[in-house]
């Protein structure tokens, strides 16, 4: 992150990447991380944990706070979106490199000891919860179905840990679509056509899926639609697509921050009101109709994914107590994101079982569970989940090595 505050390994340039993007401390000087990123990171887990930690209190509220109950599902959307421009933008700086089998093995040990050691961590937090709490009866081929991100691939079968259902969709993501490129690159050397007919192919393959699906009366859109791995890779990609636009045609990146801003703001609220509808002088979910069930996906992943050109551009010169907030949130979304699950049960289960009476109970699971997921979260952040990252640094030029392929530079430094 910041160059000059940020404790580094000496000589390795992939050491002061990660140092870069996953610092154990943050201060105010400048960052290297860009702004607006992270701003929209920020939002993305505010609106996953805020809406969850709302349910508690949404029963004692008046009819207007319910408007907030679908910020779980735009937080979720937008982390889709984000993570296809990130990864994106790693894969076409790549370029042809990723034909080379060290080079794609590196991407997939950077990416994993990014993801998978807090995640399995999470992965045991939940089997412990599930047993404790009377939960469903767990077995071992559960247990590993769920490591493995195998539960929620072509069909929805998840009894416990429910919030990863989207980390499935990303990490299949992360495994298929390089693959897909180093295949596409054995065969042709155009780089560029290989990683759009690569991306058209995900995209066309999940949106017309869910249009299949989406007659048949067990396909909600909150659930089957929504969760099911195969059904999602579109909301990706539209993230890649824009990735592969900001890095071929900058000047018009760059020209369109504006109009593209405004018209993803436009879309997004429009889409955001398509989840309500009004009964009996009470604002309630909309039908779960066909359009539900199928392009609004794909029109509230584009509203993100026209924000990307003022969010990747915006970069600050200063930093403020604010910024650092909205940076330290972004850092900690992940472990946010797996933390806040589990103390809404433990805090349902045990302490505030009467929450859907006691508005003091339901409260008191509110704060604990947004300051408990925060201080819990900054805590793994430091001592867990950066040093986990760090670790990449060491053991993916040896995984290079070990395939007999020189150490890929662009992947070493980025992913």
């Amino acid at each position: 992150m910041p160059p000059d505050h940020i404790a580094r390994s000496p000589g390795s340039a992939s050491n002061r990447a990660s140092d870069d993007k996953f610092p154990r401390h943050l201060d105010k000087t400048h960052s290297a991380r860009v702004f607006g990123l992270d701003l929209l990171r920020a939002l993305a887990i505010t609106g996953v944990v805020g809406a969850h930690a709302a349910s508690l209190i949404d029963p004692h509220m008046p009819w207007w706070f319910h408007f907030t109950s679908h910020g779980g599902f735009y937080g979720v959307e937008l982390f889709f979106v984000l993570s296809g421009f990130l990864i994106g933008r790693i894969l076409v700086g790549s370029g042809e490199q990723l034909h080379q089998t060290g080079a794609l093995a590196t991407f997939y040990v950077r990416r994993w000891f990014r993801t998978l050691p807090l995640f399995w961590l999470f992965l045991g937090v939940n089997v412990l919860l599930a047993l404790s709490l009377g939960g469903p009866r767990l077995g071992l081929g559960e247990v590993l179905a769920h490591g493995f991100f195998l539960r929620n691939l072509t069909a929805l079968n998840l009894k416990f840990f429910g919030e990863s259902w989207s980390l499935a969709v990303e990490e299949w993501f992360y495994l298929l679509f390089p693959a897909a490129l180093w295949v596409g690159l054995k065969v042709s050397k155009r780089f560029d056509a290989v990683f759009l007919s690569s991306a058209a192919a995900f995209f066309l393959f999940s949106t017309i899926a869910r249009v299949l699906s989406a007659p048949h009366p067990w396909a909600t859109w909150t659930e089957w639609q929504r969760q099911v791995v195969i059904f999602r890779f579109d909301a990706l990609m539209l993230g890649v697509f824009a990735a592969w636009f900001s890095l071929r045609f900058k000047s018009v990146w760059r020209a369109a921050v504006w109009p593209c801003a405004i018209a993803g703001t436009a879309l997004a609220l429009a889409m955001y009101a398509t989840l309500w509808t009004f009964s009996g002088h009470r604002l309630v979910w909309s039908g779960d109709d066909y359009f539900a069930r199928t392009y609004r996906f794909t029109l509230v992943s584009l509203g993100f994914a026209l924000l990307l050109p003022f969010a990747s551009t915006w970069k600050l010169t200063r930093e403020t107590f604010l910024s650092m907030t909205i940076r330290r949130i972004a850092l900690w979304s992940y472990a946010l994101y797996l933390v806040h699950g589990p103390i809404v049960q433990i805090a349902t289960g045990g302490f505030f079982r009467d929450w859907k009476t006691s508005p003091a109970q339901a409260t008191g699971g509110f704060f604990v569970t947004v300051i408990g997921a925060t201080a819990i979260s900054a805590l793994l952040y430091h001592f867990f989940e950066s040093r986990c990252t760090h670790l990449r640094d060491k053991v993916a030029p040896r995984v290079a090595e070990m395939l007999g392929r020189r150490r890929p530079g662009n992947l070493a430094n980025r992913n």
